[in-house]
């Protein structure tokens, strides 16, 4: 017989009343549930540790390149700035050239146009003495523009007057480098007889 106590129990959980709480179908449903609710978790751990391993991978990749890039942004910040001054030193040094080129030409135009072979011999003194400040000046502004052109950096044009390019100075530079390629040569061969005649004449003494 069911006690009262029995009868309050199945109104409270009626499973217990039909014998499925325990059932094996009921408990395979259970281990399927919390089957499929692990592989849920572990879908969502997989899913955030790569979502987190991308985040790493993108904030170091984020990092080299703001690093090269500022690396290679002063590199060329550094290299504009030489080649503005270097831009300003040669258009400083063009203009400084250009009145040079313009002063020599006015000079080539007040001498070229003297023409002493032309002059009468009747006016001659007079002419020379008007011609001799000119030669003077021509001369003087000549030989101050190749001193002062030692200083350009962009031109060796000024480093020797023309026809003054030293030809024996090189000459000299020339021959040495060859005596010194001929003693480098024939010092090994001088060497070698010398051991040679020792060996010789110590045999022939002994």
């Amino acid at each position: 017989m069911r006690t009262e106590s029995t009868y309050r129990q199945m109104e409270l959980n009626p499973q217990i009343a039909d014998g499925e709480m325990h059932s094996p179908e009921r408990v395979r449903m259970q281990m399927e549930q919390a089957r499929q609710q692990a592989e849920f978790y572990e879908q969502q751990r997989q899913q955030w540790e790569t979502q987190r391993r991308e985040l790493e991978q993108s904030n170091e990749q984020k990092a080299m390149f703001n690093a090269n890039l500022n690396e290679i942004g002063m590199k060329i910040h550094n290299s504009v700035r030489r080649l503005e001054k270097e831009l300003e030193s040669m258009d400083r040094e063009q203009r400084e050239i250009e009145r040079v080129c313009e002063c020599f030409k006015r000079h080539l135009q007040i001498l070229s146009a003297l023409q002493p072979q032309n002059w009468s011999t009747e006016g001659f003194q007079e002419r020379l003495r008007e011609a001799l400040p000119k030669l003077d000046r021509a001369e003087n502004d000549f030989h101050e523009a190749y001193l002062d052109g030692r200083k350009y950096q962009h031109t060796d044009t000024f480093l020797h007057k023309p026809g003054e390019e030293a030809p024996d100075r090189i000459s000299s530079k020339v021959i040495g480098e060859h005596l010194l390629k001929g003693l480098a040569f024939h010092l090994p061969l001088f060497l070698l007889l010398l051991i040679t005649w020792m060996v010789y004449f110590l045999a022939t003494t002994l």
